[in-house]
Order: C-alpha cells, then structure tokens, then sequence
C-alpha cells in the first residue's frame, strides 16, 4: 500500500509540474536498498541525494536542493515521516531559521 500511495503521490507531483526532491539513505554503502523500481522509473529525471543520516535536514546535499527548487512552500513525502521530517521540519528552529533566509 505504501508504494501504490507513493507512485500516486509521484505522479500527482509531476503532473502539477512540481520539482521534486529525491533521496535515499546509505544506499552508496550497501546498508540500505535503492529506491524502489517503480518509483525509480517515475524519478529519472530526479536522481537521489543518498544521505548517510535519517535526518535529511543534516545533509548538506539535501539542504542545498530545498533551495534550488525555487519554491517557498514544501510538500514532504517521506516513508516514516516522524523520524525523516516532521521532528526535525516543525521543532527545528535552526531549520526554519536556514530555510527562510534561504528563500
């Protein structure tokens, strides 16, 4: 169910013309699987930021492609969004700090 939402979610995204940030977690070292293939078909054109942390707000690749997108609002997507986004997204007062001022 998780995938099927997440193609969806994909989908949706690229068909409002929204960029779309994609990243993985210790991929490169063989501690984690890549992204699934269906997803990956969908996010050709968005290579991964493979992150070495679970918390993406630490990864200054990461970091560097909010910003790029161009964008002042974000819609977030994550598989477990307690730990990849939300503790970090609404608690994190350095985080808001660095992305308004970034903008």
């Amino acid at each position: 169910m998780v995938l099927k939402n997440s193609v969806s979610t994909v989908k949706l995204a690229k068909t409002l013309g929204l960029p779309i940030g994609h990243s993985t977690v210790n991929v490169s070292s063989g501690r984690s699987k890549p992204t699934a293939p269906e997803l990956a078909d969908l996010l050709e054109e968005s290579p991964p930021i493979d992150r070495i942390t679970l918390n993406a707000w630490e990864d200054a690749d990461f970091l560097a492609a909010v910003p790029a997108a161009g964008r002042r609002k974000l819609v977030l997507c994550a598989l477990w969004t307690e730990m990849c986004i939300a503790c970090k997204c609404f608690f994190s007062e350095r985080i808001q700090q660095n992305f308004s001022s970034s903008l």
